[in-house]
């Protein structure tokens, strides 16, 4: 209660993943699970104390299904509870976080750039670089890692269908203008880092974000002296109403009165688009490798009911990994999809910006990654590393 008063506590509400229909591989049956965890912060003036799980409830519903576990539940009823975790979270990291957030969120904006304005048109310059491969990707998904037989139907908790009905309720309840990563953050109540002190992606994602919104405000105040120009770009209008149309992109909260009106929510929007499509992609996609690979640290899905009945014991938690097959299947794919460098944020073709203006501009841009590059490198040697978005391992675009 103390925690609660002080801000210091945190929650993990998996609640969207309730009513979830468990899946059926071969002869395994599989769980889906909607835990909550209750995290907190220790209240001391040390600048490095942690984030710690204190308790975790199973299911939605409290009771004696899914009674409130803690540390001083027993060994193993804390770690089948936090393996439900894990299992929760993979399942709404791939089908949310990394396919419907990433992927999905700017393809969208992939077509309608290509459809409604012209190569040289000032806004397709700067963002068509960060789309390489992203429609190809996408497609190759479709048919081989979303499809029924398909890596997400092999290891992930629900029915094939199921985990596309999850990506499309994560999609259509992303709101375009709180994706603003100050936005985001500060509407997860994680903004505050007197509060909420180590937390890596926070910290070295706003160097990013700030990055990018400097280089995309220099570039498009080239182009863009004022704020009419924007309102009478009438390929730039076409392009939002696109975005947002029942019929083309159906972006939620795009836009402002309907289209775009200033220079300030273009510079936003751009930098969202450009942010999503590099630094927040390769913070989903490359700790598939290094954090969720293992099976028994990471499980896609549990092969238990997740209703904790007595004493939990060692043979319980064994029952929930997945077999030595889908544990096989889960390192070889995820070491795939987190394996795969191509191209790096900052680094546009040779001649792709005819205006020599604009390359002044774009070497104050690629300086400017290079100092976040030796920030972050420092910033690890006294927290837990987090390598996710050093500039050298962001790619431009979505292209695994």
């Amino acid at each position: 209660a103390a925690a609660g008063q002080e801000g210091r506590l945190y929650l993990a509400d998996y609640q969207i993943l309730d009513g979830a229909i468990n899946g059926i591989y071969l002869n395994y049956q599989k769980y889906a699970y909607a835990p909550l965890a209750l995290f907190a912060i220790p209240k001391n003036s040390d600048p490095n104390r942690l984030l710690r799980p204190i308790a975790i409830q199973c299911g939605q519903t409290p009771g004696a299904d899914y009674p409130i576990i803690t540390p001083n539940s027993g060994k193993y009823a804390w770690l089948f509870a936090k393996t439900i975790v894990h299992i929760a979270d993979g399942n709404f990291h791939e089908a949310v976080s990394h396919l419907a957030r990433t992927h999905l969120f700017v393809g969208v904006f992939v077509i309608a750039t290509h459809r409604q304005l012209s190569p040289s048109h000032p806004l397709s310059l700067l963002l068509r670089p960060h789309f390489e491969g992203t429609l190809a990707i996408n497609n190759a998904a479709q048919e081989v890692l979303i499809a029924p037989g398909g890596g997400v139907d092999i290891l992930l908790s629900s029915t094939i269908d199921n985990s596309r009905i999850l990506a499309v309720r994560g999609l259509q309840s992303y709101s375009f203008n709180e994706a603003m990563l100050p936005n985001q953050l500060k509407q997860r109540g994680v903004d505050d880092p007197e509060l909420l002190p180590v937390y890596p992606y926070r910290d070295d994602a706003l160097l990013i974000w700030n990055a990018i919104h400097q280089w995309v405000s220099d570039y498009l105040s080239l182009y863009y002296p004022t704020d009419k120009d924007i309102q009478n770009d009438t390929a730039l209008q076409a392009w939002a109403a696109e975005a947002k149309a029942d019929n083309g992109g159906r972006v939620p909260d795009f836009g402002e009165n309907g289209g775009i009106q200033t220079l300030d929510y273009l510079v936003d929007a751009a930098t969202l688009i450009i942010f999503t499509a590099s630094a927040q992609h390769a913070a989903v996609n490359f700790p598939q490798k290094d954090l969720m690979s293992y099976a028994p640290a990471f499980p896609l899905a549990g092969y238990v009911s997740a209703s904790i009945n007595g004493e939990v014991s060692e043979q319980d938690y064994l029952n929930l990994l997945p077999p030595l097959e889908q544990a096989q299947q889960q390192f070889n794919l995820l070491t795939l999809l987190g394996s795969i460098y191509y191209n790096q944020l900052g680094e546009y073709p040779k001649s792709h910006f005819a205006n020599p203006k604009v390359q002044i501009l774009l070497q104050k841009f690629q300086s400017r990654l290079q100092q976040i590059e030796i920030t972050i490198n420092q910033r690890n040697l006294h927290r837990p590393t987090y390598e996710y978005l050093l500039p050298s391992k962001i790619p431009q675009s979505i292209n695994i």
